[in-house]
């Protein structure tokens, strides 16, 4: 058999570059070389067939400095998760033709009652290393299940345990959130719960875990007393750890899925009680591998974006960078403004007050829209890397299911 040039190229060289190339030349590649699709396959066992076998089963862009991120979008209760691709279609060139990609369509499940007015619908929570968490939130059965995009495969989650304490027995048990997450150590995907009673304080909570590929739900400690939690708290994942921030605290909460504990982190020593009472224009994420907040200052109007360089330091906190919040006209923005990543451009993709993309400038200190404030329809957005491993191979599982393609 003749040999391909893509069997020559040294390993390091070939993931650099499939790193650095958007997520639509990605596809079309594969489309046209079967070369290429061999390199970027991956074996039952979860190995790439070809040059890459050296590398641990992740998606290689994963493991490069400047791997390709993309936006996850899911507009209202819409049953359709549509991407976008920062690096070229927030791209001043292109934002003109700016349009939204059908990725993954949910799959259709029998609708039970639901506990509030909330439709029944599956809605966007979170991604972890390529692979994106739905939660029916407030359903009977709080259905919910882990995807791979890409793949077009799905897993179920176990119904959650509406009876985890014995002192619940005689009452309803709410779910106040669900996130998805990654343990280094045991290489085994979780899911996290917190729970309170419906009919007493709200403030007192508890906590289960539930290893994805099992069927049971396992007790841990509690979450930090004396906090509110909500389904849409600002959260965030960085090495193993979740981390979010709700409306009533004055730090940052975590949960380890490794040791399955959770801890606090105190917010940068300048914030004094005036601006933590308005923690609503707070938010956090992680740029350049560093966890951040960023704060909306209304005075002045500016956002404020914080990176803790070495993560559980508290003195590590530092003030990376200063956005003028005006818009084109000249007009102040006020509300959240959530950090995404610093473009290869250098400049700062952020999603404002679910409104809309926005990049701002460093160079020329100026904000500019980049996306969807057209649609009048607030998104959940996520970004992550893509991921062509399997599912049955990432989660160790021997069953996954698929549903129809949204092309």
């Amino acid at each position: 058999m003749e040999e391909s040039i893509i069997d020559i190229v040294p390993p390091e060289s070939l993931m650099e570059s499939l790193a650095r190339a958007p997520i639509k030349t990605f596809f079309t590649s594969r489309s046209v070389c079967k070369a290429f699709v061999n390199l970027t396959s991956v074996s039952r066992r979860g190995k790439p067939f070809c040059n890459l076998t050296s590398f641990k089963p992740e998606f290689i862009a994963l493991h490069s400095a400047y791997a390709t991120q993309i936006l996850g979008l899911q507009f209202g209760d819409s049953n359709m998760l549509n991407c976008v691709d920062p690096e070229v279609d927030v791209d001043p060139q292109f934002v003109g033709n700016f349009r939204l990609k059908p990725m993954f369509r949910m799959p259709d499940f029998i609708s039970p009652r639901t506990y509030s007015r909330d439709k029944n619908k599956s809605l966007l929570v979170n991604s972890c290393n390529g692979l994106v968490y739905f939660v029916r939130r407030r359903a009977e059965d709080e259905r919910s299940f882990v995807c791979n995009p890409v793949t077009n495969e799905y897993l179920l989650i176990p119904d959650v345990d509406h009876d985890p304490e014995p002192r619940f027995l005689s009452s309803v048990v709410q779910t106040k959130s669900m996130w998805l997450g990654y343990s280094p150590g045991s290489d085994q995907y979780k899911v996290l719960r917190l729970f309170s009673h419906s009919y007493g304080d709200p403030l007192d909570m508890g906590a289960e875990v539930l290893v994805v590929g099992t069927d049971s739900w396992k007790l841990i400690g509690k979450p930090p007393l004396g906090r509110e939690i909500s389904w849409d708290c600002c959260s965030t994942t960085l090495n193993g750890v979740l981390y979010w921030l709700d409306q009533t605290c004055k730090d940052i909460f975590f949960f380890d899925f490794d040791k399955e504990i959770f801890g606090e982190i105190a917010l940068p020593s300048e914030y004094g009680d005036e601006l933590l009472s308005k923690i609503e224009f707070m938010s956090i994420g992680v740029l350049g591998g560093c966890l951040s907040l960023s704060f909306n200052v209304h005075d002045a109007p500016h956002v404020d974006i914080w990176v803790m360089e070495n993560l559980g330091n508290q003195e590590s906190w530092s003030k990376k960078y200063i956005v003028d919040a005006v818009s084109p006209s000249g007009m102040p923005l006020y509300g959240q403004f959530r950090p995404l990543q610093v473009l290869r451009s250098g400049e700062i993709l952020m999603l404002w007050t679910n409104n809309d993309l926005v990049c701002y400038n460093r160079r020329n200190k100026s904000l500019r829209y980049a996306g969807f404030h057209w649609l009048q329809t607030n998104p959940r957005a996520i970004g992550f890397t893509p991921s062509l491993i399997s599912l049955k191979d990432a989660l160790s599982v021997n069953e996954v299911r698929h549903t129809e393609r949204p092309w």
